[in-house]
């Protein structure tokens, strides 16, 4: 039976990664293994899958590795982190650093960058050369993921990458020819990006991202029409306005951000709200948050955690957001969805440029938007829900 290696760490990066791995165990045509990293490990075992961690490839001779990656973790707060695994991946990826760019260079590259100055091929190499599988599937992260692909193409193992979103920064290496025989992508947008960057057509797939799937189950939808109903809902234009919040300044390149935007986006779409009477507008704090102040009013609701997200998205007919994925969850049930502009985020998301978002408009256009928008029929949604299947259709024609 042929062997496949998923990798990939924790995040939505392995979310999108266990449907497809359990779907190919269940379907029995392969053996399967997932290389867990960081916080990726205890869902792993949750899933129930076959988990392998960087500390199962410690070998003798790694002791001063393993040492200086204990020192490297006691500088972190890792604490709901295997330490050993911690020390294995720490210690083996800034030894490889090390080796490649010289002790004074890795030490300067780690105190500005911490663990995205690694790209451990050599350490993925030894992986491989162990588990020795047919087929290597992983994300498009930037570190071991990325490492690994390339650790795979010099061993001439075949390898699919999955991309989560829109491949914006990750372009750099994955738009390179060779970088994995195939690409899995959210939609044609992102593929035609990747296309015009220098990939062939048929390296690149439009698959959906298998992290979504649920969102569409039979069960949300059902519980959303509930919700609607139960709610008087029923011929209201219900808007939601997931929180976030907006930085003083870019955590990475330090452009000045706006902490106001929200509140002056949120303040916008509750005046519109209130003078329509058909309107509702439902504002879903993120959880351990507490809610923004709001006006005392039937059609302005605070929608909390005891309602589950999928189906909330189901019984809003559009979504209102800076950039947070709520919005691209939100399309991907059938809402629709308009962007407010002026994040320091928001060549990040470029959410109508790639076709998620009706529309982007800035402040002092959200009204406008909402009324082209709001009263629009909810977006049929191709296959929806089906991304597993198809990422499994290429994980096939692979192997």
């Amino acid at each position: 039976m042929k062997r496949v290696l998923f990798v990939a760490y924790g995040s939505g990066h392995i979310r999108m990664v266990l449907p497809v791995a359990r779907a190919l165990r269940e379907q029995g045509r392969a053996q399967v293994q997932v290389l867990g990293l960081t916080t990726a490990a205890p869902l792993v075992r949750e899933a129930g899958l076959p988990l392998l961690q960087i500390k199962d490839f410690v070998m003798p001779g790694d002791e001063a590795a393993l040492a200086r990656g204990h020192a490297l973790a006691a500088q972190m707060d890792n604490s709901a982190i295997d330490p050993q695994e911690s020390a294995a991946y720490l210690g083996l990826c800034y030894q490889e650093l090390e080796q490649d760019v010289g002790a004074a260079q890795a030490a300067q590259r780690y105190a500005r960058d911490a663990r995205q100055a690694f790209l451990p091929q050599r350490l993925m190499r030894r992986v491989l050369e162990r588990v020795r599988p047919d087929l290597l599937v992983a994300t498009n992260s930037p570190r071991a993921e990325r490492g690994a692909i390339m650790a795979a193409g010099a061993l001439g193992i075949p390898s699919l990458c999955m991309v989560d979103l829109f491949a914006l920064d990750e372009v750099k290496w994955i738009g390179v020819r060779g970088y994995a025989e195939r690409v899995c992508v959210l939609n044609e947008s992102v593929r035609a990006f990747l296309i015009a960057a220098g990939r062939q057509p048929q390296e690149i797939v439009v698959t959906g991202n298998p992290a979504f799937d649920a969102l569409s189950d039979p069960g949300h939808v059902q519980a959303g029409r509930r919700l609607r109903h139960e709610r008087g809902w029923d011929d209201r234009r219900v808007l939601l306005w997931p929180t976030q919040v907006e930085p003083a300044f870019h955590p990475f390149d330090g452009r000045p951000g706006d902490p106001s935007l929200p509140g002056r986006a949120l303040a916008s779409v509750v005046d519109w709200v209130l003078a329509r009477p058909d309107a509702v507008l439902c504002v879903r704090p993120r959880a351990g948050e507490a809610p923004p102040a709001l006006p005392a009013h039937p059609r302005i609701v605070v929608t909390g955690q005891e309602i589950a997200l999928p189906a909330l998205l189901h019984a809003v007919d559009l979504v209102v957001t800076l950039n947070s994925t709520v919005g691209l969850e939100g399309r991907l049930t059938g809402t629709r969805l308009v962007q407010v502009l002026g994040s320091v985020f928001d060549q990040a998301a470029p959410y109508a440029r790639y076709g998620i978002a009706d529309e982007a408009a800035a402040v002092a256009d959200i009204a406008s938007a909402l009324d082209r928008w709001s009263g629009e029929p909810r977006v049929a949604v191709p296959q929806a829900g089906q991304a597993t299947g198809r990422v499994l259709d290429v994980l096939y024609g692979l192997l």
